[in-house]
Protein backbone atom coordinates (compact mmCIF):
# COMPACT_ATOMS: atom_id res chain seq x y z
CA UNK A 1 0.00 0.00 0.00
CA UNK A 2 1.41 3.47 -0.80
CA UNK A 3 1.80 6.01 2.12
CA UNK A 4 -0.22 8.89 1.49
CA UNK A 5 1.12 12.33 0.62
CA UNK A 6 0.72 15.40 1.96
CA UNK A 7 1.17 19.21 0.51
CA UNK A 8 1.13 22.36 1.74
CA UNK A 9 -0.21 23.98 -1.31
CA UNK A 10 -1.99 22.77 -4.05
CA UNK A 11 0.76 24.56 -6.36
CA UNK A 12 3.16 22.05 -4.82
CA UNK A 13 0.71 18.92 -4.98
CA UNK A 14 0.13 19.83 -8.88
CA UNK A 15 4.33 20.40 -9.50
CA UNK A 16 4.35 17.08 -7.83
CA UNK A 17 1.98 15.06 -9.96
CA UNK A 18 4.00 16.75 -13.05
CA UNK A 19 6.85 15.55 -12.29
CA UNK A 20 5.82 12.22 -11.71
CA UNK A 21 4.45 12.28 -15.26
CA UNK A 22 8.10 12.91 -16.19
CA UNK A 23 8.25 14.25 -19.55
CA UNK A 24 4.96 15.23 -19.78
CA UNK A 25 4.25 18.70 -21.17
CA UNK A 26 3.18 21.33 -17.95
CA UNK A 27 -0.06 22.82 -17.56
CA UNK A 28 1.32 26.33 -18.88
CA UNK A 29 2.79 24.55 -22.49
CA UNK A 30 -0.10 22.32 -22.83
CA UNK A 31 -2.58 25.42 -22.48
CA UNK A 32 -0.75 27.10 -25.73
CA UNK A 33 -1.37 23.99 -27.87
CA UNK A 34 -4.92 24.08 -27.11
CA UNK A 35 -7.47 25.69 -30.08
CA UNK A 36 -9.84 27.45 -27.67
CA UNK A 37 -12.28 27.44 -30.48
CA UNK A 38 -12.58 24.08 -30.91
CA UNK A 39 -14.82 22.89 -27.37
CA UNK A 40 -13.96 19.10 -28.24
CA UNK A 41 -10.06 19.77 -27.97
CA UNK A 42 -10.53 21.94 -24.66
CA UNK A 43 -13.20 20.37 -22.86
CA UNK A 44 -10.47 16.90 -24.07
CA UNK A 45 -7.79 19.13 -21.96
CA UNK A 46 -9.80 20.42 -19.46
CA UNK A 47 -10.92 16.77 -17.76
CA UNK A 48 -7.72 15.03 -16.72
CA UNK A 49 -6.35 18.68 -15.90
CA UNK A 50 -9.11 19.71 -13.64
CA UNK A 51 -8.35 15.79 -12.01
CA UNK A 52 -5.20 16.61 -11.32
CA UNK A 53 -6.24 19.94 -9.47
CA UNK A 54 -8.72 18.22 -7.04
CA UNK A 55 -5.93 15.36 -6.59
CA UNK A 56 -3.82 17.94 -4.83
CA UNK A 57 -6.76 19.89 -3.16
CA UNK A 58 -7.76 16.48 -1.42
CA UNK A 59 -4.12 15.78 -0.73
CA UNK A 60 -4.27 19.08 1.38
CA UNK A 61 -5.43 18.39 4.90
CA UNK A 62 -4.74 20.82 7.23
CA UNK A 63 -1.92 23.25 5.94
CA UNK A 64 -1.62 26.87 7.92
CA UNK A 65 -5.01 26.15 9.89
CA UNK A 66 -3.23 24.51 13.53
CA UNK A 67 -6.44 23.98 14.96
CA UNK A 68 -5.82 19.89 14.67
CA UNK A 69 -2.62 20.50 17.12
CA UNK A 70 -5.33 21.59 19.79
CA UNK A 71 -7.81 18.60 19.82
CA UNK A 72 -8.44 15.62 18.61
CA UNK A 73 -10.00 15.65 14.68
CA UNK A 74 -12.64 13.19 14.40
CA UNK A 75 -12.90 12.50 10.52
CA UNK A 76 -15.06 9.58 11.04
CA UNK A 77 -17.67 8.99 8.22
CA UNK A 78 -18.26 10.94 4.51
CA UNK A 79 -19.15 14.39 3.51
CA UNK A 80 -22.54 13.11 3.73
CA UNK A 81 -22.77 11.93 7.20
CA UNK A 82 -25.72 12.54 8.96
CA UNK A 83 -24.00 13.05 12.54
CA UNK A 84 -22.57 11.00 15.34
CA UNK A 85 -24.86 9.22 18.11
CA UNK A 86 -22.91 8.36 21.20
CA UNK A 87 -23.74 6.99 24.49
CA UNK A 88 -22.57 8.17 27.73
CA UNK A 89 -23.55 6.24 30.90
CA UNK A 90 -22.54 6.23 34.71
CA UNK A 91 -23.06 3.84 37.76
CA UNK A 92 -25.03 4.01 40.79
CA UNK A 93 -25.33 2.61 44.38
CA UNK A 94 -23.64 3.09 47.52
CA UNK A 95 -22.38 -0.26 49.52
CA UNK A 96 -24.08 -0.55 53.01
CA UNK A 97 -23.60 -2.28 56.54
CA UNK A 98 -26.25 -5.39 55.80
CA UNK A 99 -27.11 -8.12 58.30
CA UNK A 100 -27.43 -11.72 56.48
CA UNK A 101 -31.02 -12.33 57.47
CA UNK A 102 -32.06 -9.11 56.08
CA UNK A 103 -33.79 -8.90 53.05
CA UNK A 104 -33.17 -5.01 51.84
CA UNK A 105 -29.86 -5.65 49.92
CA UNK A 106 -28.31 -2.60 48.33
CA UNK A 107 -28.09 -2.95 44.72
CA UNK A 108 -25.67 -1.21 42.02
CA UNK A 109 -27.30 0.08 38.85
CA UNK A 110 -25.99 1.81 35.34
CA UNK A 111 -27.76 4.46 34.00
CA UNK A 112 -27.16 5.74 30.24
CA UNK A 113 -27.76 8.67 28.19
CA UNK A 114 -27.81 9.43 24.60
CA UNK A 115 -26.16 12.04 22.55
CA UNK A 116 -26.61 13.42 18.83
CA UNK A 117 -23.75 15.47 17.35
CA UNK A 118 -25.45 16.78 13.82
CA UNK A 119 -23.15 18.05 10.83
CA UNK A 120 -23.91 20.40 8.97
CA UNK A 121 -22.65 21.18 4.98
CA UNK A 122 -20.76 24.29 4.05
CA UNK A 123 -19.34 24.71 0.70
CA UNK A 124 -17.03 26.95 -1.20
CA UNK A 125 -15.88 25.64 -4.35
CA UNK A 126 -14.66 28.12 -7.70
CA UNK A 127 -16.02 28.71 -11.02
CA UNK A 128 -13.85 29.48 -14.60
CA UNK A 129 -14.75 30.66 -17.99
CA UNK A 130 -13.42 30.69 -21.42
CA UNK A 131 -12.02 34.67 -21.12
CA UNK A 132 -10.27 32.63 -17.87
CA UNK A 133 -8.73 29.67 -20.31
CA UNK A 134 -7.39 32.72 -22.98
CA UNK A 135 -5.54 34.82 -20.23
CA UNK A 136 -3.89 31.82 -19.02
CA UNK A 137 -2.86 30.40 -22.31
CA UNK A 138 -1.32 34.04 -22.90
CA UNK A 139 0.55 34.48 -19.88
CA UNK A 140 1.28 31.01 -19.45
CA UNK A 141 0.10 30.68 -15.86
CA UNK A 142 -2.07 27.99 -14.45
CA UNK A 143 -5.57 29.84 -13.30
CA UNK A 144 -7.58 26.55 -12.64
CA UNK A 145 -4.88 25.66 -10.14
CA UNK A 146 -4.80 29.40 -8.43
CA UNK A 147 -8.98 29.15 -8.29
CA UNK A 148 -8.61 25.56 -6.71
CA UNK A 149 -6.22 26.54 -4.09
CA UNK A 150 -7.94 30.04 -2.95
CA UNK A 151 -11.03 27.16 -2.42
CA UNK A 152 -8.69 25.16 -0.22
CA UNK A 153 -7.35 27.94 1.66
CA UNK A 154 -10.72 29.83 2.35
CA UNK A 155 -12.06 26.35 3.40
CA UNK A 156 -9.31 25.67 5.58
CA UNK A 157 -9.95 29.10 7.22
CA UNK A 158 -13.24 28.40 7.76
CA UNK A 159 -12.86 25.19 9.24
CA UNK A 160 -10.14 26.14 11.76
CA UNK A 161 -12.26 29.12 13.05
CA UNK A 162 -15.07 26.69 13.49
CA UNK A 163 -12.85 24.68 15.24
CA UNK A 164 -11.19 27.37 17.63
CA UNK A 165 -14.17 29.99 18.52
CA UNK A 166 -17.67 28.57 16.89
CA UNK A 167 -19.22 31.18 13.79
CA UNK A 168 -21.85 32.32 15.65
CA UNK A 169 -24.47 30.31 13.12
CA UNK A 170 -24.47 26.75 13.37
CA UNK A 171 -21.81 26.17 16.24
CA UNK A 172 -21.98 29.65 18.54
CA UNK A 173 -18.48 28.05 20.44
CA UNK A 174 -15.57 26.65 20.16
CA UNK A 175 -12.37 25.16 21.66
CA UNK A 176 -11.02 28.51 23.67
CA UNK A 177 -14.93 29.84 24.29
CA UNK A 178 -16.07 26.29 25.59
CA UNK A 179 -19.36 27.31 28.05
CA UNK A 180 -18.91 23.83 29.82
CA UNK A 181 -15.16 24.06 31.36
CA UNK A 182 -14.55 25.27 34.63
CA UNK A 183 -13.54 28.92 34.63
CA UNK A 184 -11.31 30.83 37.00
CA UNK A 185 -9.65 33.60 37.91
CA UNK A 186 -5.86 34.13 37.85
CA UNK A 187 -4.17 33.72 41.29
CA UNK A 188 -1.83 36.51 40.10
CA UNK A 189 -1.38 38.40 36.62
CA UNK A 190 1.85 37.38 34.04
CA UNK A 191 3.42 39.87 33.04
CA UNK A 192 6.82 40.76 31.77
CA UNK A 193 7.65 42.04 35.32
CA UNK A 194 5.47 39.35 37.37
CA UNK A 195 8.12 37.37 39.81
CA UNK A 196 8.74 33.88 37.57
CA UNK A 197 8.11 31.84 40.48
CA UNK A 198 4.45 33.43 40.65
CA UNK A 199 3.83 32.78 37.15
CA UNK A 200 4.95 28.87 37.48
CA UNK A 201 2.63 29.10 40.60
CA UNK A 202 -0.42 29.57 38.70
CA UNK A 203 -0.02 27.71 35.70
CA UNK A 204 0.30 24.85 38.24
CA UNK A 205 -2.88 25.69 39.84
CA UNK A 206 -4.41 25.69 36.31
CA UNK A 207 -3.18 22.17 35.68
CA UNK A 208 -4.14 20.60 39.32
CA UNK A 209 -7.47 21.70 38.84
CA UNK A 210 -8.04 19.18 36.52
CA UNK A 211 -6.93 16.42 38.58
CA UNK A 212 -8.88 18.09 41.48
CA UNK A 213 -11.78 18.80 40.11
CA UNK A 214 -12.16 15.08 38.11
CA UNK A 215 -11.36 12.67 41.47
CA UNK A 216 -8.32 12.16 39.94
CA UNK A 217 -9.59 10.52 37.08
CA UNK A 218 -8.04 12.55 34.65
CA UNK A 219 -4.34 14.97 34.54
CA UNK A 220 -4.06 17.53 32.54
CA UNK A 221 -1.50 17.15 29.90
CA UNK A 222 -1.58 20.01 27.79
CA UNK A 223 -1.28 23.89 28.41
CA UNK A 224 -2.52 26.11 25.70
CA UNK A 225 -1.41 29.95 26.46
CA UNK A 226 -2.11 32.94 24.29
CA UNK A 227 0.79 34.41 22.13
CA UNK A 228 1.66 37.41 24.66
CA UNK A 229 1.95 35.54 27.55
CA UNK A 230 3.93 32.93 25.81
CA UNK A 231 6.72 35.53 24.52
CA UNK A 232 6.86 36.74 27.97
CA UNK A 233 7.27 33.48 29.74
CA UNK A 234 10.13 32.66 26.61
CA UNK A 235 11.69 35.52 27.33
CA UNK A 236 11.64 35.56 31.59
CA UNK A 237 14.42 33.46 32.94
CA UNK A 238 13.34 31.10 36.04
CA UNK A 239 14.73 31.51 39.33
CA UNK A 240 18.24 29.78 39.84
CA UNK A 241 18.27 28.41 36.97
CA UNK A 242 19.48 29.10 33.47
CA UNK A 243 16.11 28.35 31.47
CA UNK A 244 13.35 30.42 30.77
CA UNK A 245 10.01 30.06 32.33
CA UNK A 246 8.44 28.02 29.57
CA UNK A 247 11.11 25.75 29.15
CA UNK A 248 11.25 25.08 33.06
CA UNK A 249 7.31 24.64 33.20
CA UNK A 250 7.13 22.11 30.00
CA UNK A 251 9.96 19.80 31.71
CA UNK A 252 9.12 20.66 35.84
CA UNK A 253 5.56 21.00 36.00
CA UNK A 254 3.67 19.66 39.17
CA UNK A 255 2.38 16.75 36.89
CA UNK A 256 5.25 16.07 35.09
CA UNK A 257 5.98 16.90 31.68
CA UNK A 258 3.43 18.99 29.58
CA UNK A 259 2.45 19.79 26.32
CA UNK A 260 2.45 23.89 25.58
CA UNK A 261 0.88 25.48 22.77
CA UNK A 262 -0.03 29.09 22.30
CA UNK A 263 -3.06 30.58 19.58
CA UNK A 264 -3.71 34.35 18.90
CA UNK A 265 -7.53 33.08 19.61
CA UNK A 266 -7.08 33.21 23.41
CA UNK A 267 -5.66 36.73 23.55
CA UNK A 268 -9.37 37.83 23.91
CA UNK A 269 -11.02 34.43 25.27
CA UNK A 270 -11.53 35.30 28.97
CA UNK A 271 -14.68 37.11 30.64
CA UNK A 272 -14.63 40.23 29.38
CA UNK A 273 -12.15 39.92 26.69
CA UNK A 274 -9.14 39.24 28.59
CA UNK A 275 -6.42 36.66 27.80
CA UNK A 276 -6.99 32.96 28.75
CA UNK A 277 -4.79 29.93 29.85
CA UNK A 278 -6.56 26.86 29.35
CA UNK A 279 -5.12 23.47 30.90
CA UNK A 280 -6.95 19.78 29.75
CA UNK A 281 -6.47 16.45 29.04
CA UNK A 282 -5.84 16.57 25.43
CA UNK A 283 -7.84 13.14 24.43
CA UNK A 284 -10.51 11.95 22.34
CA UNK A 285 -12.48 10.98 25.35
CA UNK A 286 -12.42 14.43 26.49
CA UNK A 287 -12.78 16.22 23.70
CA UNK A 288 -13.08 15.94 20.17
CA UNK A 289 -13.52 18.55 16.61
CA UNK A 290 -16.18 16.48 14.52
CA UNK A 291 -14.65 16.85 10.69
CA UNK A 292 -16.30 13.96 8.70
CA UNK A 293 -14.43 13.01 5.44
CA UNK A 294 -12.22 15.00 6.78
CA UNK A 295 -12.68 18.40 5.30
CA UNK A 296 -13.00 20.02 2.21
CA UNK A 297 -13.30 18.34 -1.09
CA UNK A 298 -14.03 19.55 -4.45
CA UNK A 299 -16.38 17.36 -6.95
CA UNK A 300 -15.91 16.90 -10.61
CA UNK A 301 -16.62 20.27 -12.82
CA UNK A 302 -19.52 20.62 -14.71
CA UNK A 303 -20.22 22.83 -17.52
CA UNK A 304 -22.59 25.93 -16.79
CA UNK A 305 -23.09 27.38 -19.93
CA UNK A 306 -21.24 27.83 -23.34
CA UNK A 307 -18.50 29.25 -21.59
CA UNK A 308 -18.32 29.33 -18.29
CA UNK A 309 -17.90 25.97 -15.72
CA UNK A 310 -18.06 25.42 -12.11
CA UNK A 311 -16.38 22.90 -9.33
CA UNK A 312 -18.40 22.57 -6.42
CA UNK A 313 -16.92 22.07 -3.17
CA UNK A 314 -18.25 21.31 0.10
CA UNK A 315 -16.80 20.29 3.69
CA UNK A 316 -19.28 18.70 5.96
CA UNK A 317 -18.58 20.03 10.20
CA UNK A 318 -20.12 18.52 12.91
CA UNK A 319 -18.41 21.24 15.79
CA UNK A 320 -16.57 21.14 18.45
CA UNK A 321 -17.73 18.61 21.38
CA UNK A 322 -16.46 18.89 25.24
CA UNK A 323 -17.34 15.49 26.84
CA UNK A 324 -15.71 15.54 29.71
CA UNK A 325 -15.74 19.25 31.03
CA UNK A 326 -14.25 18.72 33.84
CA UNK A 327 -10.75 17.55 32.18
CA UNK A 328 -10.68 21.33 31.07
CA UNK A 329 -10.15 24.52 33.16
CA UNK A 330 -9.73 28.14 31.54
CA UNK A 331 -7.71 30.54 33.39
CA UNK A 332 -8.61 34.31 32.78
CA UNK A 333 -6.08 36.65 32.99
CA UNK A 334 -6.20 39.42 35.93
CA UNK A 335 -5.54 42.77 34.73
CA UNK A 336 -2.66 44.64 36.40
CA UNK A 337 -3.25 47.83 37.95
Amino acid sequence: MKKPVFFDSVRAAVAHLERQEGAAPAFADALRAVDLNDAQQTMAFLAPQLLRVEQGVYMTKYPVADFADFMPVDTTGTVWTAGSLYYSGDIAGKPEWYDVAADDMPYADVNRAQFLQENHIAGIGYKFNRGDLERGQQLGINVIADKAEAAATTAERFIHKTAMTGDGTKFTTGFVNDPLMTTTAMLAPITAGSDPDSDVATLNAALTSVETNTGETYRADTLALPTSIWNILATKRMSDTGMSVLNYLRDNSVVGAITMKRTRHLETAGTGGVARIIAYANSPEVHRFHLPGGGHQLFPAWQKGPFSWEVPGIMAIGGYEDRIPKAKTAVDAIVSS
